[in-house]
This record gives C-alpha cells, structure tokens and sequence, in this order.
C-alpha cells in the first residue's frame, strides 16, 4: 500500500471525474471528425479511448505512490 493509502486513492477519484470524462470526450468529438462515422458513434470510441488511458494513468499514478 502506498504512504497515501486511501487520501491518494480519494484524489486520482476526484480527479478522474465523470466531469472530466465528459469535458475530455466532448471536446475530442468537436475537433476531431472521422469520417463515415456519426457523432454518437465517435462519442462511444472516445469514451473507450478515455476509460482505457484512465485506467493505464490512475495504475501508473499508484504505483508511484
């Protein structure tokens, strides 16, 4: 278990919000078309996206810790 324990958990929580999530996706769905692909269809590839870096990210974040 890292010095931080559960306050460093609580943090990379907060900081990883569904806000920012939300924030991240909609502006790569604003500035990046892929053709042939509808808007809601570029939203759910971008949450993968999203959800896959966070999790290598919050793993690389604790392991430091």
């Amino acid at each position: 278990m890292s010095i931080f324990g559960k306050l460093g958990d609580d943090i990379i929580d907060e900081v990883f919000s569904d806000e920012l999530q939300k924030e991240v996706v909609d502006a790569l769905n604003k500035n990046v078309d892929i053709p042939f692909l509808s808007e809601k269809t570029e939203e759910k590839a971008f949450n993968a996206l999203y959800d896959t870096v966070e999790d290598v990210i919050k793993k690389a974040i604790k392991k430091a810790l």
